[in-house]
């Protein structure tokens, strides 16, 4: 009885076994399965699956996290999405070896492998920082290893030598995108037109409601601004970014009267602050230099706004007490009072008038940008399109349906 007991142990463990080096078999064909062709060179399961990996790992994603979220169909126009990418890349990079544009040599490879080996280091050292700066962490070392292989992984640095190839090869097809680019241009009398264009749609929109200017400047360049419009500076003392969160959920929730306590609570922690940077903008120190040193409001310290300010205007959106400050200031120059808000206390500055159109001379730079990036990717698109109608390309998105 024992011995038949011990054989059908073993026949169990055989075939328990056996399926799952069959498995593993099947995983590994699968990754090798051929996604795509682009003239003989062939594109494979694993390579897209691992950057779809990649891509869905720096928002802390799995797969299964992402079609629960979102839905199968968005998986597979996702996946779908990278095998078109990986395609469009090995087009550039042929053509950039066709065009003499690989820089590869044993001095370049060195310099990208010490540039990786330092990345490394640096990655290797931060995260050993942070497990000493840790108390919670009992096992250090196996923290270390283990955070420095996740991250390593997510990087591309796992493999230093494939690492190299990939680095050589974006720096290629970057370049033969710098061709492509070269290719076209965008002029400055084709931005004047655009702007009359701009121009020819905007005034009446934002002369009939003055809010049409805030739809226009979130979906690209304005050129005609509400009349009786002012640009402002804002200096403010914020309440920790913490507290602020916390009064926000607080109003989310339906709580002002929680919200109001908590803000006047926190607001009492930050006035003598707010009123010592008061006294230094109402005494005459640069006030440019007060929000460099004492502001916490990040959009003024970024261009437009850190050289113009923000442009106000009854219906701008700013919040009630900022936007009415801002607009009771009775000059150029005008400083205000403290005004408090959910984010601190502000001290604003009126610095110039605003209204009417927009010179052409303001705005040139940005419009021959955007309009310039956008000639640029139609010619990319056009041109890759045009080596798919030519050349040998053989794409099979339905092989990325299986195991994943």
């Amino acid at each position: 009885m024992k011995k038949i007991m011990v054989t059908a142990v073993c026949a169990v463990l055989c075939v328990a076994l056996a399926s799952c080096s069959m498995v593993s078999v099947n995983e590994d064909k699968d990754r090798a399965q051929v996604v795509a062709e682009v003239n003989g060179t062939q594109i494979t399961k694993g390579e897209v699956m691992d950057q779809v990996d990649m891509n869905l790992a720096v928002y802390g994603m799995t797969r299964e996290q992402f079609a629960e979220q979102y839905g199968a169909e968005q998986f597979t126009a996702m996946k779908e999405d990278m095998l078109d990418q990986f395609v469009k890349g090995e087009l550039l990079y042929q053509h950039a070896q066709a065009d003499g544009l690989v820089e590869d040599t044993e001095e370049v490879r060195a310099e990208k492998r010490k540039g990786i080996e330092d990345t490394l280091a640096s990655l290797k050292s931060g995260i050993e920082d942070t497990a000493n700066a840790d108390d919670t962490i009992t096992d250090k070392d196996a923290y270390i290893e283990e955070q420095y292989a996740k991250y390593s992984e997510l990087y591309g640095y796992k493999d230093i030598d494939k690492a190299v190839e990939d680095s050589i090869k974006t720096d290629a097809i970057n370049a033969e995108v710098e061709k492509l680019n070269g290719e076209v241009s965008y002029s400055e009398e084709e931005a004047k037109a655009y702007y009359d264009e701009l121009m020819e749609t905007q005034k009446p929109a934002i002369e009939e409601d003055a809010t049409a200017y805030t739809t226009y400047k979130n979906s690209g360049t304005v050129v005609y601004e509400p009349k009786g419009a002012r640009y402002v500076k804002n200096l403010l003392i914020g309440l920790p970014d913490d507290v602020q969160s916390e009064i926000k959920t607080l109003r989310q929730n339906g709580d002002d009267e929680g919200a109001d306590a908590k803000l006047q609570e926190e607001l009492a922690k930050i006035k003598d602050s707010a009123d010592a940077a008061l006294a230094r903008a109402k005494s005459g120190e640069d006030f440019d230099a007060l929000i460099e040193e004492l502001g916490t409001d990040t959009g003024m310290k970024s261009e437009p706004a850190k050289t113009k300010g923000y442009l106000v205007f009854p219906g701008s959106g700013m919040v009630e007490p900022f936007e009415t400050a801002s607009m009771a200031l009775p000059s150029v120059g005008s400083i205000s009072d403290l005004v408090p808000t959910d984010y601190g206390y502000h001290i604003i500055q009126y610095t110039s008038e605003g209204g009417g159109e927009v010179p052409f001379e303001d705005v040139k730079e940005s419009i021959t940008s955007k309009k310039l990036n956008e000639v640029q990717t139609a010619h990319q698109d056009e041109t890759i399109e045009q080596w798919k109608s030519e050349e040998s390309i053989k794409t099979y998105p339905d092989r990325l349906s299986t195991f994943a």
